[in-house]
């Protein structure tokens, strides 16, 4: 039982805090540098929609105001059995260039994208989410990585507007913050193997079509890894948007979605988990996903052992440490949605990412599909619901550095 409570314990303080020590100490490798061009070749960018009326128009006029040259650029969107007056906004920006492709059968995220990926005329593919937004330079700094052979995939920052609007808001800020800091140091060591849904773009010969049990900003930098390319984290380009799953009850069924999508596409390329033939990207994998997935179980694991160890004054404490910790999760999801100042909200955030773990590995198991997609939004527009100034002209009007 000691062996199994001090295994669990490893295993949760590496995925915590040793493999993030380890990046930044340079243990997994130096830094990489990445050559960077103005070249501007033909984009073309993707939106898969489904019922985005409260946020279609503000991407668009986002997209339209990019200082990327407008015949090098190239707009689709895809309509996926969408009810509401989505194709309407769509086709009011026609004159502008703008592409619809609707299919009138709800079919799936990935399944729409790869409609729109084979209407695409662009050597750049650009992937990003109907309620995401950028500064006008976005584009021309991310294509601008590919000048570089060795690159793949560029993928930009994330940052949710609405951060303080409730514990669960402001706990996933944090750890938004933190997934980037990490990427940020895998990206320098060459071995990110991630992305980010809400904008990235990947050399359209690199292009495999999805399948729909898989989430694309997963399994396509992860074939890009196989394919013995770099994905890079661009730190100069943040999307932003605001986080419709602002309580747990939501925030556990996305997070269970996602988890379950992930795994099923890590498991399905065994070969970037060896680390005998991908060294530290194996490593990575490892560490930044498979066994943060299975923190649920080592915790469980603690707790089951350290019933047996309770002849030692030290796991009497380390018991005791663990039921207050659980208790405070506890009051925390109590509360239902009233706000817990940090950090005392970190207990229910923490258990809720790995209640989340826990159900997206099992449904992996039980061969459980992640099913349809359906759109949860918070309101991203013009009317600027979540600022004083236009979402969209305040945005349009920045320029990365």
């Amino acid at each position: 039982m000691l062996i199994v409570f001090c295994a669990c314990l490893a295993t949760i303080l590496w995925v915590y805090f040793g493999y993030p020590l380890a990046l930044w100490l340079g243990v997994l490798g130096r830094r990489k540098y990445f050559k960077h061009s103005c070249e501007q070749p033909l984009v073309s960018v993707i939106i898969a929609a489904r019922n985005e009326e409260p946020c279609i128009k503000a991407k668009l006029e986002n997209l339209l105001a990019s200082d990327y040259p407008r015949e090098r650029l190239e707009i689709l969107v895809g309509s996926d059995g969408s009810s509401d007056r989505t194709e309407e906004i769509v086709r009011e920006f026609a004159a502008e260039g703008v592409g619809l492709i609707s299919f009138p059968q709800q079919q799936g995220k990935s399944a729409i994208q790869n409609g729109l990926v084979a209407a695409a005329s662009g050597a750049i593919l650009v992937f990003t989410d109907a309620d995401s937004l950028f500064s006008r330079g976005a584009l021309a700094c991310l294509t601008g990585n590919f000048a570089d052979a060795n690159v793949g995939l560029v993928t930009a920052c994330c940052r949710y507007l609405n951060s303080n609007e409730t514990s669960v808001a402001e706990n996933e800020s944090l750890y938004l913050r933190y997934e980037t800091w990490l990427r940020g140091q895998e990206s320098e060591r060459g071995i990110l193997a991630m992305a980010s849904g809400w904008l990235f773009a990947m050399r359209r010969s690199l292009w495999r079509p999805l399948d729909p049990n898989l989430g694309d900003d997963f399994v396509l930098p992860l074939e890009i890894a196989e394919a013995g390319m770099r994905n890079v984290l661009e730190a100069r380009v943040t999307a932003i948007s605001a986080l419709a799953q602002n309580q747990p009850r939501s925030m556990l069924r996305m997070k269970v979605r996602i988890i379950s999508k992930d795994l099923r596409a890590l498991l399905e390329h065994p070969g970037l988990l060896n680390p005998f033939r991908h060294n530290a990207l194996a490593v990575s994998l490892w560490s930044h996903k498979l066994l943060r997935w299975f923190v649920p179980y080592a915790l469980m694991g603690m707790l089951a052992s350290n019933r047996f160890l309770l002849a030692r004054p030290a796991f009497r404490v380390a018991l005791a440490l663990q039921a207050a910790f659980y208790l405070g999760a506890l009051a925390g999801f109590a509360r239902r949605g009233r706000p817990l100042r940090f950090p005392w909200s970190l207990p229910m955030s923490f258990c809720l990412v790995n209640v989340a773990a826990l159900l997206g590995t099992l449904k992996y198991f039980a061969r459980r599909n992640s099913g349809r997609w359906d759109t949860e939004r918070k309101v991203v527009s013009a009317a600027g619901t979540m600022g004083t100034e236009p979402l969209s002209r305040r945005w349009a009007s920045r320029e990365w550095k």
